[in-house]
């Protein structure tokens, strides 16, 4: 049944597998007891495109496990932390014993600063200002992970786009994002979050956003990802970017 009516959504809205350029808009005020309004030029998952944008890409790989181990950040500024801990669980890496389930060893957010100096991250710092690009490179690099870190204003669109052709099409990496909110048209300022697919019609990129309580999981422009990404965050005065991460040998 579920497959029938993927194959409905996709029979049903052939012309919008083509790439649209469309202006950003200012993000619309939140209201009180409302959800925050999704930007007109992005879809979500949910919606029919956005199933048909994942059913046709051929670069989804890394949606499956970071879907399997996917979690809400458990505090305003706790995006990095949320998001690494997705990779770190998706990564089949041994985990760690946790306080927060004491039979069962597993990454948590609670424990995530466990094995990391805080002079190199202080977690009650962290939970007001979150990580740059350098810090969260270098929290994670307590783990038995590699990371390429990328700095987005070394990138154009073809170089950001092949990167993650690259990446996104393998279930054993991940594609850490740090950018900004408003130039995708959301509410909000520095974020981080993985990217689960690209699909090359539209050109467009699948982030799936740790803040659930703002966005569902969505389809971005990637030129418009990549403004975000080479915005300079508040903190370093370097431009954003992304990290892959990957189990050590």
């Amino acid at each position: 049944m579920l497959a029938g009516l993927l194959t409905a959504a996709v029979v049903a809205t052939p012309q919008t597998t083509m790439a649209r350029t469309v202006a950003i808009q200012p993000p619309a005020a939140a209201v009180a007891g409302q959800p925050l309004e999704i930007p007109n030029h992005l879809f979500t998952l949910s919606h029919p495109i956005g199933q048909q944008r994942l059913i046709q890409s051929d670069y989804r790989q890394a949606y499956w496990p970071l879907a399997t181990y996917f979690e809400t950040q458990r505090n305003q500024a706790y995006c990095s932390v949320a998001t690494s801990v997705i990779a770190l669980n998706a990564l089949g890496l041994p985990r760690p014993a946790t306080t927060l389930y004491p039979d069962f060893p597993f990454f948590t957010q609670q424990d995530f600063f466990t094995v990391v100096d805080k002079r190199i991250a202080d977690p009650e710092v962290v939970s007001k200002e979150g990580m740059t690009l350098d810090q969260l490179a270098t929290v994670l690099g307590q783990y038995p992970v590699h990371i390429d870190k990328v700095s987005a204003d070394t990138l154009d669109a073809d170089q950001l786009r092949q990167l993650l052709k690259k990446h996104l099409r393998e279930q054993d990496r991940f594609v850490l994002f740090n950018f900004n909110r408003r130039f995708i048209g959301e509410v909000g300022g520095g974020h981080w979050s993985p990217l689960a697919a690209y699909h090359e019609a539209s050109d467009s990129v699948l982030l799936m956003d740790v803040a659930r309580y703002k966005y569902p999981p969505v389809w971005v422009p990637l030129a418009d990802l990549l403004r975000g990404a080479q915005d300079p965050d508040s903190v370093s005065g370097k431009a954003r970017g992304l990290l892959v991460v990957t189990k050590k040998p």
